[in-house]
């Protein structure tokens, strides 16, 4: 007797296959949906040297101020430079980077400081996720230990507040980087960590 609704092969074997929003990476394929996980893309060798040699343009050296706050970073951006090279387009005209790190939302991406905001930026393969507070709006950051969580309240902090947003920040000394950035760009207020 066969089955009323046999199983379904996968449209495509699992394997690691490009990217499809970073040619310079390899993500996970598992037979049915794209996976967080990737690989940078290993770059073949040249089998013989070419004819013509060209000037190819260097790739566009990333603006002086995330330039410094990378070399900032204590903890591993792994799985972040996507969202850290596309967040120039996120900023305010006039709007200046002072700290960053790798942080989890929906998925890997960046949490940094400005000058104005403090700011999350997730791009995956099938969601996106942008979550922003403004100085003017932040009363209080706190930051847990024992569940690795960076919080930003927009109201006054008590045990029933619901943050504004939260995400994962796995190295303390990037979350106090974050605040320290967040303390000297405005009256922020100050971390709280437990």
């Amino acid at each position: 007797m066969s089955h009323p609704n046999p199983p379904q092969a996968p449209p495509r074997p699992p394997s690691w296959f490009p990217d499809p929003l970073d040619d310079s990476l390899l993500r996970y394929w598992d037979g049915y949906r794209w996976t967080f996980y990737t690989a940078e893309r290993p770059v073949p060798a040249p089998s013989a040297p070419p004819q013509q040699v060209s000037q190819a343009s260097p790739a566009p050296a990333p603006r002086p101020d995330i330039a410094a706050a990378l070399r900032n970073v204590r903890g591993v951006l792994v799985g972040s430079m996507k969202e850290v090279n596309l967040l120039p387009g996120y900023l305010r005209p006039e709007e200046q980077v002072l700290a960053l790190t790798s942080a989890q939302g929906e998925g890997q991406g960046v949490l940094a400081c400005t000058n104005r905001r403090l700011l999350f930026l997730f791009v995956g393969v099938v969601r996106r996720q942008f979550l922003e507070v403004d100085w003017n709006q932040t009363k209080h950051i706190f930051y847990s230990q024992s569940t690795k969580t960076f919080s930003v309240y927009t109201t006054k902090f008590t045990k029933r507040a619901i943050p504004a947003f939260t995400v994962r920040v796995n190295n303390l000394n990037d979350a106090n980087s974050i605040a320290y950035a967040a303390q000297s760009a405005s009256a922020a207020p100050r971390l709280d960590v437990v």
